[in-house]
């Protein structure tokens, strides 16, 4: 599970961090609020395919990190020969 999300410079967001507590997390506002923006930040964070168009405009860089939170996760990083 994704406890937290760190988002920096991506789209029109000069940064954000938004914590996930337990159980369903839902997204919701108006057109323009920003939902995909996060959607496609937590995608950027779990590897999907990204571009330098996301950055913002007038940004020397993006940043989008993650905190999982799950015994899953640390599997996973030893499984890739990551130090855990």
């Amino acid at each position: 599970m994704i406890s937290h999300i760190h988002i920096e410079n991506i789209a029109v967001v000069e940064k954000a961090d938004i914590e996930f507590g337990c159980g369903l997390t839902v997204l919701t506002g108006e057109t323009g609020a920003g939902k995909s923006i996060i959607v496609d930040s937590l995608g950027a964070v779990l590897g999907a395919r990204t571009s330098r168009e996301i950055v913002r405009s007038g940004a020397e860089y993006g940043i989008v990190s993650a905190v999982f939170d799950t015994d899953r996760a640390s599997k996973w990083f030893e499984d890739n020969d990551f130090d855990v």
